[in-house]
């Protein structure tokens, strides 16, 4: 699966930043997500497979999901195109979204990046 996000963790935040024309297609140049609202981390195999809804906005062609879906009452974000596994974040709240699927160069390393920097988030005290 192609690299279609970059992924960063700052200042108690995962930040996603679609690269490109994705950027356009799903109405987003960032998404910032707090490290203690990541419920569950993980590598959805076959996101051309995961239920969609309706979309609004977006893009949904060609084995290109980018954008906004709305599946049985959640609000996901989708950036992901080709075939091949993705990054899967869910968020408690829904804010700003329920769940990201995320086309990333290797959804593993990823996963174990985003799964290191909520439990070391979680570890250190935010009051200190």
């Amino acid at each position: 699966m192609s690299n279609r996000n970059t992924l960063s963790v700052a200042d108690g935040a995962f930040v996603v930043i679609p690269r490109g024309m994705d950027r356009v297609w799903g109405f987003r140049k960032r998404i910032t997500v707090p490290l203690d609202r990541i419920a569950e981390v993980g590598v959805e195999p076959h996101p051309q497979r995961v239920p969609t809804g309706w979309r609004g906005p977006g893009l949904d062609a060609f084995g290109k999901l980018s954008g906004t879906f709305h599946p049985s009452g959640e609000r996901n974000y989708l950036n992901v195109s080709g075939a091949g596994p993705a990054l899967m974040i869910r968020i408690d709240g829904g804010d700003p979204f329920d769940r990201l699927y995320l086309s990333v160069a290797d959804a593993d390393a990823s996963c174990r990046l985003v799964c290191d920097a909520v439990k070391l988030w979680g570890a250190a005290s935010p009051d200190e």
